[in-house]
């Protein structure tokens, strides 16, 4: 199966030790070579602490899944691979995300992308392009809508968005909401941080289950729509779904998510990339073998 209005196909997935597969651990176990991946970097207590003086931002975990990454594009016979990265601000109820903890160290966003930009130009020294995409802030409108903070979102985005044009200027910057069934899409506007610092419009899609799939499918469809005339990028970061809501179903639901992404052609909608989010529930009995080639079939 080939969704012809996705660009670049991702998948991601953990091990029992919540680390994110590499592109060899994904390539073994679902025998699809992904075009890249989904890593995730908090800016949190524990990763100020750790790098307080240092001139980077990456600890030893960081380091070890990107120059794996490196290190698979090197070998790879394509010419590029993309990581989708999420900076996560720390979890601060009632509301979803301490923004005022991302304003007082927009230093250590600074040192990331200033590590991000150095592993982009030992690939592009290999001959070959890491493109990275970053979103911020994802899901910033999960939850109680009442219990959030618009306005720290949308500053602190425009400070995320600077700090990665000053020190890695190649890095695009994606807008990410939560699309579900059970969150309004006409309250994703009050996030937008304006058309200036936004590179990709993105976000996060999932079906928790089969009654659920028609409202989700809806609201989708209405952001991606109501966003067309902005003429940016379109992605989706994250792409889940289960049958029931435990979890299972998982290459069912897919397989008719992506059936409905392809059928969003006819409405001009197409995607410049699509992770496929496979961890926990979402990848209980997942084997993506409806999109791997038919033995015999000719390449596409």
């Amino acid at each position: 199966m080939q969704i012809k209005n996705i660009h670049r196909l991702l998948l991601f997935r953990e091990d029992p030790g919540q680390k994110p597969l590499t592109l060899q651990q994904l390539q073994a176990r679902y025998g699809i070579d992904p075009a890249g991946t989904n890593f995730y970097y908090g800016i949190n207590e524990a990763n100020v602490a750790d790098s307080d003086g240092l001139p980077s931002a990456l600890g030893a975990d960081h380091r070890a899944f990107l120059n794996s990454f490196l290190s698979s594009l090197k070998a790879s016979p394509d010419d590029e691979k993309m990581l989708m990265l999420g900076i996560e601000p720390p979890d601060d109820a009632p509301n979803k995300y301490n923004y005022a903890f991302v304003a007082a160290h927009i230093d250590l966003v600074e040192r990331l992308a200033n590590d991000l930009a150095q592993y982009q130009q030992q690939a592009l020294a290999a001959g070959k392009r890491m493109n990275i995409v970053v979103r911020y802030a994802s899901e910033m409108n999960d939850e109680p809508q009442s219990h959030h903070d618009p306005l720290g979102y949308k500053s602190t985005f425009v400070q995320v968005r600077h700090a990665f044009t000053t020190k890695a200027p190649k890095i695009l910057l994606a807008f990410s909401p939560a699309l579900r069934a059970d969150l309004p899409e006409e309250l994703i506007a009050q996030y937008w941080p304006g058309d200036d610092y936004v590179d990709v419009i993105s976000g996060t899609w999932y079906v928790g289950n089969n009654a659920q799939q028609a409202g989700s499918e809806a609201n989708m469809r209405a952001y991606f729509r109501h966003r067309l005339d902005k003429g940016k990028a379109f992605g989706l970061d994250e792409v889940g779904g289960c049958t029931v809501e435990a979890g299972g179903g998982n290459d069912t639901m897919l397989q008719e998510m992506l059936h409905y992404i392809e059928s969003l052609q006819m409405q001009k909608i197409s995607f410049r990339y699509a992770t496929l989010f496979l961890a926990c529930k979402w990848g209980i009995d997942a084997t993506l073998a409806f999109l791997r080639p038919k033995a015999g079939a000719a390449p596409a």
